[in-house]
């Protein structure tokens, strides 16, 4: 195997890397906004608590909460 194609095999093997840590990122925040949008639903937390619980800001709550994350 040649320097190029060495390169193109580390490039490729980094890129497929990146894309799985992506993914496992997205699925992560999506389940949150699933289970954010659940609590919402049901109304019996506050919006505090329903932050605190999900581990994540006041800020994105309320963006679920207004149709802005979905």
């Amino acid at each position: 195997m040649g320097i190029e194609e060495a390169i193109i095999q580390e490039v490729t093997e980094k890129a497929l890397e990146k894309g799985k840590i992506e993914g496992k990122i997205e699925a992560k925040i999506e389940g949150k906004i699933l289970g954010i949008q659940k609590a919402l639903k049901r109304g019996k937390l506050s919006l505090e608590e329903i932050a605190e619980d999900f581990e994540v800001s006041l800020a994105f709550v309320l963006q679920i909460k207004n149709g802005e994350i979905k």
